[in-house]
């Protein structure tokens, strides 16, 4: 696998109206599980009065999960958010980032969001974060970012690798790759002997459930609907046009010259500092 490649990480909402309305149904007499006496000591701290030790426990504890349950807190969520931000970037080498929100591909999706942004004007958000890792270049290696062990690092490792792939070829065909296009690849891999977790097309419905495909059925009267497959928001994120860069010139082997430049138009990276610094490298 490329050393930028991501390693797949946890995501959740991250909406503070939603934490007003949990802490109102929870009781102060609750008591879940044997954690239960930290969590009930931080979900009824008022973070308006409280000392600013209480502020860290709950930044240690958003850091912890990733995604924290601050109760009646919410007026405090930027400030734990942001404090959180800034221990994992520091200490951990990660951070938070946004997904993107989903694409409205279908006609009748695009009519539906059209509709809505003639009331409402604002920007949308989809309150979604994933962890990724924003460690240099050099750090980004299996030794120090390796699969996760569950299921097991093999069976993690083909999984990260077969969606890498997918979104590779994805991006590579112009943003969106047809459903017969998709098996001939697959099939030209024998990805159903090759794959060790499952049936291919039970992996690929699992990376639609996870964000990292989107399917898009056009569905037409009288006529066969035609099935396309894009990039989902998790996959735009964790497989950035950097790490697809990466992944393919480590697949090629021996590129040609004129490899890393066709590559980084075709990525749109040809102005970024970082192509520019690439092909720097090519020229030495």
């Amino acid at each position: 696998m490329p050393p930028q490649t991501q390693r797949r990480r946890r995501t959740g909402n991250l909406e503070p109206d939603d934490y007003e309305d949990e802490s109102r149904r929870r009781q102060p007499h609750d008591s879940d599980d044997s954690d239960a006496s930290e969590g009930d000591q931080d979900d009824h701290v008022d973070m308006d009065r409280s000392a600013q030790g209480d502020d860290e426990q709950l930044v240690k504890k958003l850091v912890r999960y990733a995604l924290a349950f601050l109760g009646n807190n919410a007026r405090s969520f930027k400030r734990v958010f942001d404090g959180a931000q800034n221990q994992l970037r520091q200490v951990f080498g990660m951070q938070m980032s946004e997904l993107p929100v989903k694409e409205k591909r279908t006609l009748k999706e695009k009519q539906k969001a059209s509709a809505r942004k003639v009331t409402s004007q604002a920007p949308q958000s989809s309150r979604q974060y994933v962890l990724i890792s924003i460690l240099p270049r050099e750090f980004k290696s299996h030794a120090i970012i390796g699969p996760a062990r569950a299921p097991s690092s093999q069976e993690e490792a083909s999984y990260i690798g077969f969606y890498t792939m997918i979104i590779s070829l994805i991006v590579l065909s112009g943003g969106e790759l047809s459903d017969m296009k998709l098996k001939r690849h697959l099939g030209r891999m024998n990805a159903n002997q090759n794959l060790p977790m499952d049936k291919t097309d039970n992996v690929l419905q699992k990376l639609v459930r996870q964000g990292y495909l989107d399917k898009v059925v056009d569905k037409s009267d009288g006529d066969e609907d035609t099935v396309t497959w894009c990039v989902g928001p998790r996959g735009k994120v964790e497989v950035p046009p950097q790490s697809i860069a990466a992944f393919a010139t480590e697949v090629w082997g021996e590129p040609p010259d004129d490899f890393n430049k066709k590559l980084q138009k075709s990525l749109g990276l040809q102005d970024t500092p970082q192509a520019h610094a690439e092909d720097g490298r090519a020229e030495e």
